[in-house]
């Protein structure tokens, strides 16, 4: 299938803790839409600690991981596997 393009919703969870970083994040995931995915800006300790498994136990992954700054990183969400 070709790779089309997505609506990129953005969430800004940075000045969020957790676990209200991931309770934020697991709403907007559930409310996407097909040809959408999520944009979390994140404090960079809760993105590499466990927001990827998590992620990933829900059937989500991250296919996008970029540091804005030293302290936050933005992470592109996306199903595991979607319904062609």
């Amino acid at each position: 299938m070709a790779n089309k393009k997505k609506e990129k919703i953005l969430l800004n969870v940075a000045s969020d803790q957790c676990p209200i970083t991931f309770v934020k994040t697991k709403i907007a995931l559930e409310n996407l839409e097909k040809n959408q995915c999520l944009v979390v800006q994140i404090k960079s300790k809760e993105a590499l600690k466990g927001m990827p498994e998590s992620l990933k136990e829900l059937g989500y992954i991250i296919t996008k991981k970029k540091a804005i700054s030293n302290e936050i990183f933005s992470l592109e969400i996306n199903k595991l596997a979607e319904d062609p």
